[in-house]
């Protein structure tokens, strides 16, 4: 079992985000402008056609953290680590044996190591860095058994979300998902204390969505569906514990009717679902969702909840988390 030590974050302000690809272009992906780059693009190409706008474009713009130009997915990172510094003791940070950064975005800076910098900002020299990427926005879900592997040893991990958008990268599929920027930080044990635990967490390998963007979102949310449900009963049968005995579920940041569809096929009585902030927040969702309800509980409290995420490339994940409120 999964003890949370603490969970800190870094989310850029919320600003009215009109489209579907991210605005903000860099020089950073100038390695995208050349031909053999070709596969490493969305769809292949850069610009919107009529056609995909008029299929991806939301019905009204949405509130998403953007984050301002001069910072990268690997500065938002460092940002949530050092929140994160200020709640733990140094001697706690010191004793970390690994840390694990799970990202879907290509950092501006493709030279730069995200897990090394975090290694080298905490000054944790004998720190083992791992990368997870190539499971979307599930990368914090795919990163557990990682994570409970290390910690079954005897470890102590730094596990960090972090994502930025940069164009040609997409961030809204219509009406059914749009992804903010931001990342998380969670120091994760096998001790006593802290915030709560992590009781299972499941990951479901359904089959690759080749191109997601040739997809209208309704069709979409089709396909997604059967994914979020499977890892959800993963994580449910994992814990033995029963949809109705739930506390709350908190949904990735999709849109309502989406969310809706995933609680009312698990069983989720609506008094039980936890309404979200209005946007995916790409990698670090699942453990800002962990703080949101934290914060949303009485002094002396305990919730057990249900967290699950659907990303675009097929993957799936879900966690049953047992929360307590701040002392």
């Amino acid at each position: 079992m999964l003890r949370i030590r603490a969970i800190a974050s870094a989310v850029p302000e919320r600003t009215d985000f009109h489209g579907a690809q991210a605005a903000e272009r860099n020089f950073g992906y100038g390695h995208l402008l050349f031909p053999s780059a070709a596969s490493a693009l969305p769809r292949g190409k850069g610009r919107l056609d009529e056609a995909e706008s008029l299929r991806l474009m939301p019905g009204s713009p949405a509130s998403l953290p953007v984050a301002e130009a001069k910072l990268s997915h690997a500065d938002l990172a460092l940002q949530a680590v050092a929140a994160l510094r200020e709640q733990i003791a140094a001697e706690e940070l010191a004793a970390v044996s690994h840390i694990v950064v799970a990202s879907a975005s290509l950092n501006q800076r493709i030279n730069e190591s995200v897990a090394g910098r975090v290694q080298h900002a905490l000054g944790l020299d004998d720190a083992l860095p791992f990368a997870v990427g190539q499971s979307g926005t599930a990368g914090a879900y795919n990163a557990l058994p990682l994570v409970d592997a290390l910690v079954r040893l005897g470890g102590r991990v730094l596990l960090v979300a972090t994502d930025k958008w940069l164009y040609p990268f997409f961030r809204a599929w219509g009406d059914l998902v749009a992804y903010g920027d931001g990342a998380a930080a969670m120091l994760l044990d096998g001790g006593e204390g802290g915030w709560g635990e992590i009781e299972s967490h499941a990951v479901h390998y359904g089959e690759a969505i080749a191109n997601p963007w040739a997809l209208a979102p309704d069709r979409l949310a089709g396909q997604l569906l059967p994914l979020a449900l499977a890892a959800a009963r993963a994580a449910l049968d994992k814990a033995r514990i029963r949809p109705s005995d739930i506390d709350c579920m908190l949904p990735a940041g999709f849109g309502p009717a989406f969310a809706s569809r995933v609680a009312d096929e698990l069983g989720i009585a609506p008094e039980r679902r936890m309404a979200r902030a209005g946007s995916h927040l790409s990698n670090a969702d699942p453990l800002l969702a962990l703080m949101e309800l934290r914060a949303s509980l009485r002094p002396g409290q305990q919730a057990t909840a249900l967290l699950w995420d659907a990303a675009l490339c097929g993957v799936a994940g879900a966690v049953v988390a047992r929360v307590s409120a701040a002392a």
